[in-house]
């Protein structure tokens, strides 16, 4: 019974533990989703700056010049969230492949030490490795640093292709591994961004010189297109959390009434043991006809 009381008390502080983890993967799922909102309004404002842009200057971007290509993978750090990580690396390793078929050379990136460990395992060195955020707050850091890295890789190795490669949260509370290209920008995407309609009846003008509104614009895409892909990847590690904690919590809350019907049997024969003891006792002690 002594044994049982333990397991059952151990049983409870971890459930504990488990509603608390839940709870906070609840609260975060809300948060980076707040920030992925934030994030789409601010990239409606910037598309806008594209659109008076091409409308008021004659900027030939041309075509890639290579099939040089960097694969963005981004993970999670941490662990309890199912296999998070696991099928995100094993989505990275089958596009990026076939990209290789495709004729690109690609170069692995990764944000996250289990994406690290798993393209590793699988005898795909990543180039560049970048730590996964814990927070909202890290993310500016990291996109920052990224973004230095991007442009040091760009002018350096000449990359014409930039892939981000992590989970989305879905509807229904799950996740889904997503791939697309955020550059190049090229003829094909200036023409896509021309034809759209301004929103507006007035056309705006230009404040900036034609390369320096091209400069800034070329660095907000950046970093609008990293803090969304690390935002919405957060969204969705914690929504892996959350069902890892919620099937967690129901397997506790089974042992725990295994448990504690075992115990309530065990002490239910000790009672019944105790008392044919004393009956026998009695009836030891008794003189035979009294």
């Amino acid at each position: 019974m002594q044994t049982l009381d333990k397991k059952i008390k151990t049983t409870e502080d971890l459930l504990s533990v488990v509603k608390t983890m839940k709870s906070l993967a609840a609260v975060n799922i809300r948060q980076y989703e707040k920030a992925v909102t934030a994030i789409d309004a601010y990239r409606e404002v910037v598309d806008n700056g594209w659109r008076a842009f091409f409308r008021n200057s004659r900027v030939d971007l041309g075509k890639p010049v290579n099939q040089k290509a960097v694969f963005i993978v981004i993970g999670s750090d941490q662990g309890m969230c199912g296999p998070f990580n696991e099928s995100l690396v094993s989505f990275a390793l089958e596009n990026s492949r076939h990209l290789n078929d495709t004729g690109h050379d690609i170069r692995l990136w990764s944000s996250g030490e289990r994406i690290f460990a798993g393209l590793e395992e699988s005898g795909s060195h990543p180039d560049e490795d970048f730590p996964a955020p814990g927070n909202l707050s890290q993310v500016i850091a990291m996109v920052q640093d990224m973004v230095k890295k991007l442009e040091l890789w760009q002018s350096r190795e000449k990359i014409s292709y930039f892939y981000l490669c992590h989970n989305i949260l879905e509807n229904a509370g799950s996740y889904t591994p997503q791939l697309y290209s955020f550059m190049p920008l090229d003829n094909t995407w200036t023409e896509a961004i021309k034809a759209t309609p301004w929103p507006e009846k007035c056309i705006p003008m230009l404040g900036l010189s034609e390369p320096d509104l091209f400069r800034h614009l070329f660095r907000q895409h950046l970093f609008i297109s990293l803090y969304r892909a690390l935002a919405h990847s957060m969204a969705a590690e914690n929504s892996a959390r959350l069902m890892a904690m919620q099937a967690a919590e129901k397997n506790i809350m089974e042992m725990t009434s295994d448990l504690k019907k075992s115990f309530r049997e065990q002490r239910q024969m000790n009672i019944t043991t105790e008392l044919l003891d004393i009956i026998s006792g009695f009836e030891a002690l008794t003189p035979n006809g009294i």
